[in-house]
Parts: structure tokens; C-alpha cells; sequence
């Protein structure tokens, strides 16, 4: 009886030492890989862009003077106002601007896709999209105006004469949102692209083209005919310009990323350099 006594109590001990050891190697996994989620969650954007020494910038260069192609030293660059920006960010990060060119629209769905770290495009950053992505402190603001043929300056004295005619915007942009959304003007011609606009224009396909005044100034002076109407529209969603960032998530953090970028922007604005790069970039389109 005594021996079987000791046998039970013994077989006893070495289950409780046995469900002691699970228990602790549970808690000690439970532990490793809440240290392992708590270091992944500390892991930085800035500083991953840093390791890498480049700076991969999502555009489209079809938005002068923000962003447009032209031919420097017999090279084709992207250039303008964005990229004077942008250029200084990169500076002040201490690495390399490398530039992702694309359609508007699909800009933000490279961000989120991680195929671009920042997006410069003379953005502006609407309600609408600070719900998908974070965006920098406001760099340029800049008015809306309507771009019309020659004779026609005063055909519009307000944004409601915009219902009544043909109307061209940009895809993607806060005008094609004011014009379709805010407007109702659902036939809109919306085409990726400023310049194949202006060839509507031209061609009188469109009446008008609603876009940001100094996008309007850049373009007038390229084609025959064409003017920039005596009226402002829209100024409840006047053109303010951003950069858009990745929201942080998936253990990357964005803060010293965001502070870097608004570092700049307001070492350029205290400087009276961002002034100064629109003037250049004004002049480098013409």
C-alpha cells in the first residue's frame, strides 16, 4: 500500500513539474513574441530610407511648373517646383531622390503599395484622402481658375456658369472632385494628362479647363489662342499642395518621417526659398 502510496505521489510530482514547464516555455514564447512585436512596431520609416540612401518619389510629370520633363544637359529630367522641394528633403535626410513617373490617379496606390516612399505631385491634401494617407504641413497654396480660348476671358463670372458648358479637368485631382461632386457636372471630360487637355481645348471639344493658377500660367504660354479666364472658381477647395505619406502600420512608424519632411518645408518657408523655387520652376517651363 505504502509502495503504491509513493509511486502515486511521485507520478503526481512529475506532472505538476510537467505542466509547470509548459506553462513557463508558453510564457516565455508569449514574452518573445511580444518583445518581437514591440521591436517590430519601433521599426522607422526614416531610418529605413536612410539605410537604403534613396528617397523613392512617386510624381507625375505632366504638372508644370510642379512637375514636368525637360531636357538638362542633354538628359531627360524630371523637374520643377516639386523637385526643388523634394530635392531639399532628401538633402536633409542625407540620402538620393529616385523618381517613380505615373498617372495621377494611381500615385496614392503606390504609396500604399510601398512602391513609392512619398508622393510630390502638387497635391492637395482633401479630406478624402487624409482618410488612406498621412500628409506633410501644407508647402504652396494656390487658386483655382479657369483656362478658356481667347475672347472668352469673361464668359465665366462664377462657378455655377460652369454647368452650362463643357468642362475639362484633370483625373484625380480636387477640381475633378469640385467640378463632378461639388458642381453635379457629371459629363465632365476628365483626362490624365494638362496637355491633352489644352489640345480639347483648342480643338473645341471643351469650353473650359478648371485647374490651379499657376499650372494655368505655365500653359497658356505654350498654345495658340488660349487664355486664363478674369474669375477664380472654387475657392472653397482653393489648390493646396503636400506630400503625401504612408499612414504608419504593419510595425513601420512614420512620425520621425512626417517631422523630417516638415522640418524642410518650414526651413525653406522661414527662408523665403519655397517662394523662390516656384519663381525657378516658372522659368525652367517656359
Amino acid at each position: 500500500m505504502k509502495l503504491k502510496k509513493l509511486l502515486a505521489t511521485g507520478l503526481a510530482a512529475i506532472m505538476v513539474m510537467g505542466l509547470v514547464g509548459c506553462s513557463s516555455s508558453k510564457g516565455s514564447s508569449s514574452s518573445a513574441s511580444s518583445d518581437a512585436s514591440s521591436s517590430a512596431a519601433k521599426t522607422e520609416k526614416l531610418q529605413q530610407i536612410k539605410d537604403a540612401g534613396v528617397l523613392k518619389v512617386g510624381t507625375s510629370a505632366e504638372y508644370s511648373p510642379y512637375e514636368f520633363h525637360k531636357v538638362v544637359d542633354g538628359e531627360d529630367k524630371i523637374v520643377g517646383f516639386d523637385d526643388f522641394v523634394v530635392q531639399e528633403i532628401a538633402k536633409d535626410m542625407g540620402v538620393k531622390v529616385e523618381y517613380e513617373d505615373m498617372d495621377f490617379d494611381g500615385l496614392l496606390g503606390a504609396l500604399q503599395a510601398d512602391k513609392v516612399d512619398i508622393v510630390l505631385a502638387g497635391m492637395t491634401p482633401d479630406e478624402k484622402r487624409k482618410k488612406s494617407v498621412d500628409f506633410s504641413d501644407i508647402y504652396y497654396t494656390n487658386s483655382n481658375v479657369c483656362i478658356v480660348t481667347k475672347g472668352k476671358e469673361d464668359t465665366i463670372k462664377k462657378s455655377e456658369d460652369l454647368k452650362d458648358l463643357k468642362v475639362g479637368v484633370q483625373k484625380g485631382t480636387t477640381q475633378a472632385d469640385y467640378v463632378t461632386n461639388t458642381l453635379g457636372i457629371s459629363d465632365a471630360t476628365q483626362l490624365k494628362k494638362i496637355p491633352d487637355l489644352m489640345l480639347e481645348l483648342q480643338n473645341g471639344k471643351i469650353d473650359v479647363i478648371v485647374t490651379g493658377k499657376a499650372v494655368a500660367e505655365i500653359n497658356v504660354k505654350k498654345y495658340d489662342n488660349i487664355a486664363i479666364g478674369n474669375t477664380t472658381v472654387g475657392d472653397e477647395v482653393a489648390e493646396t499642395a503636400a506630400a503625401a505619406i504612408k499612414k504608419s502600420g504593419n510595425g513601420v512608424d512614420n512620425t520621425s518621417f512626417v517631422k523630417s519632411v516638415n522640418d524642410t518645408i518650414k526651413r525653406l518657408q522661414d527662408s523665403g526659398d519655397m517662394d523662390k523655387y516656384m519663381q525657378e520652376a516658372l522659368k525652367l517651363a517656359e
